[in-house]
């Protein structure tokens, strides 16, 4: 068995399948849904006054991001958009079911789409909201190059965006029909189709929207009993990925830094999430809210992340100073224990942790050893 920083896969196998690994001790309430919609938010409560709706943890192939609602003493605050207009939709009926509050800022903590792409729509409700982020991210929200992975305000390119999901609906369609696959993954790749049929309608109305404001290193919204703290702890997941900290609630909102049931590795930065993590987990916090997934009262995800990063990063540094390319580094790189505790016998989750995990990371590592630059939103 092959130990990781100063413990095991294993051993972590055991913590993140108990019961406090992924979960906050009370039942989550699903939320109103428009009339032919197959997944959406639920609610849960981290602490008084502040909660996170999230979509449970089932796996989507396109899912929506968690949003966090924190009510502050004359308005609220939100942490991502929602990821939709229908998703923002939620967003705002559940804000008002809680407060007549207005919301007074959006923290954006990355530039997905699915965390950036209602906010245009709860702008609508609230216009007079802050919409805030870190500088790359911005960057990328306001980028032509988006373009190619959320509607802006170019009608011709969001006609290809459209088309491209269409041509996703049929491909989920014909491979759930297909015999090549084990009979979980043809049922994975029906409902995903359905799934992604709802994802074509909510993105027909989409359109993203840009920050009003960045920060550099941290930005305070004080508060008497409810003050959020943002940050930019350094590049992990994405260039410039937002941390947000409610110290008296004890409370951390991590956007895809972390990421459940399988985590997202593209165009990520190996060697600085590991450090950023860190200093998430040296937070002793008592919530993590996570950007897909329910929340986290323990470390042990975050402990399991440390190492999985931690191990391929070890694996491929003596591959880097070879000629071997990509797919035989990406070939040669071992993670089957890992697949084992994040995807366990599923054959469906485990073909996402290979695309969404493994053949992501190891290329960012890859090129992290190499000192190829990662660009945001590359192939």
């Amino acid at each position: 068995m092959r130990l990781i920083s100063t413990f095991s896969l294993s051993a972590l196998l055991v913590a993140c399948n108990g019961t406090n690994a992924i979960t906050t001790g009370e039942s989550p309430v699903l939320l109103p849904r428009a009339e032919g919609d197959v997944y959406g938010f639920q609610a849960e409560t981290l602490a008084p006054g502040v909660y996170a709706l999230n979509e449970g943890n089932d796996f989507h192939i396109q899912p929506r991001g968690n949003v966090e609602v924190i009510e502050q003493s004359n308005g609220v605050v939100l942490v991502d958009g929602g990821g939709s207009p229908a998703g923002a939709e939620q967003v705002i009926g559940f804000v008002r079911s809680k407060t007549p509050k207005p919301v007074t800022a959006i923290v954006i903590t990355h530039w997905h789409g699915d965390h950036a792409l209602g906010v245009s729509r709860l702008l609508q409700e609230w216009p007079d909201a802050r919409v805030i982020s870190t500088g790359p991210t911005s960057d990328m929200l306001t980028s032509p190059e988006a373009d190619r992975y959320m509607p802006g305000d170019d009608a011709e390119k969001n006609a290809a965006y459209m088309a491209n999901i269409q041509g996703g609906v049929a491909f989920l369609k014909g491979a759930s029909q297909d015999e090549q696959y084990s009979e979980a993954e043809r049922a994975g790749f029906a409902q995903s189709a359905v799934e992604y049929e709802q994802f074509a309608r909510e993105m027909a109305t989409a359109r993203r929207a840009a920050p009003t404001e960045t920060f550099e290193h941290s930005l305070t919204l004080a508060d008497q009993t409810h003050p959020v703290e943002v940050t930019f702890l350094g590049r992990a997941n994405t260039a410039g990925d937002a941390v947000v900290w409610l110290p008296r609630q004890k409370v951390v909102i991590t956007g895809d830094l972390v990421v459940a049931p399988v985590p997202f590795g593209f165009n990520s930065y190996p060697e600085e999430w590991i450090g950023v993590l860190d200093q998430v987990r040296g937070l002793n916090y008592a919530v993590l809210a996570p950007g897909h997934g329910r929340p986290m009262r323990d470390t042990a995800y975050v402990d399991l992340l440390i190492s999985m990063v931690t191990d391929v990063r070890a694996q491929v540094a003596p591959l880097a100073s070879t000629d071997m390319g990509a797919a035989a580094v990406n070939a040669a790189v071992e993670l089957d224990e890992a697949q084992a505790t994040i995807a366990g016998d599923d054959p469906w989750l485990r073909r996402w942790f290979r695309d969404y995990w493994k053949e992501p990371i190891v290329s960012s590592a890859l090129r992290e050893a190499r000192g190829v630059p990662i660009v945001q939103g590359s192939n």
